[in-house]
């Protein structure tokens, strides 16, 4: 299906991104490349492989991972918006923010945090949404670093060590944005912005006038 199949870190082809989303599909874990930095990540479904980024990663249970979603749409599933909210999505998403609010749906553990909230994004990444349609919409992931460490941004910065642990590896090379993605947090009336990570001040602005007046309709 493609060249080094026997080995788990396969350069980006067509028919790798196809394997590695089977091995996800079937509740494998993988490292793959999005906009912002290299991430490890399940499919949302498979409770045992969250389990098991926390323990790769030797992260605190209680703080939850992300969820990468195919398409803006998907928010209205699993959090609490509504369908008028979906153009103000479509104006921050595909892009380098994580919006946390209310869960709708229930998730297994580790897709929710202790408060009830869940962690969204839509990469604005050709590979890392092709990989999410082929592998059901959903992953729950976090950064392909130990807890603490750096964020990997080319993927010969992923540490070995975690690339011995997972199912399967994407290769390509380096994320074009080379940073952390930026947080907003919001629930009801209150926003906050909880990082800025790689995004502008502009950007900022801009992504802050819009979930406001989100949080004000």
């Amino acid at each position: 299906m493609g060249e080094k199949t026997d080995s788990k870190s396969l350069p980006y082809t067509p028919a790798n991104l196809q394997q590695v989303a089977k091995v996800i599909k079937e509740g494998g874990i993988a490292v793959f490349p999005t906009d912002t930095v290299y991430d490890i990540g399940c499919s949302v479904k498979k409770p045992d492989a969250l389990k098991r980024i926390f323990k790769i990663k030797d992260r605190p249970l209680n703080q939850s991972l992300s969820i990468l979603i195919s398409r803006p749409e998907v928010a209205l599933e699993i959090a609490d918006f509504k369908d008028k909210d979906l153009d103000i999505l479509k104006k921050i998403w595909p892009g380098p923010w994580t919006l946390i609010t209310r869960a709708k749906v229930h998730l297994a553990p580790g897709g929710v945090g202790p408060d009830g909230t869940v962690a969204l994004r839509c990469p604005d990444h050709g590979i890392a949404l092709e990989l999410l349609r082929t592998a059901g919409d959903t992953l729950a992931v976090s950064s392909a670093n130990f807890s603490g460490g750096k964020s990997p941004v080319r993927f010969d910065e992923v540490d070995p060590e975690i690339l011995e642990k997972v199912d399967a590896a994407l290769d390509a090379g380096v994320c074009p944005l080379g940073g952390e993605t930026a947080i907003a947090k919001f629930d009801k009336k209150r926003l906050s912005i909880v990082r800025t990570g790689c995004v502008s001040k502009e950007e900022v602005a801009r992504v802050e006038a819009l979930l406001t007046q989100l949080l004000q309709e």
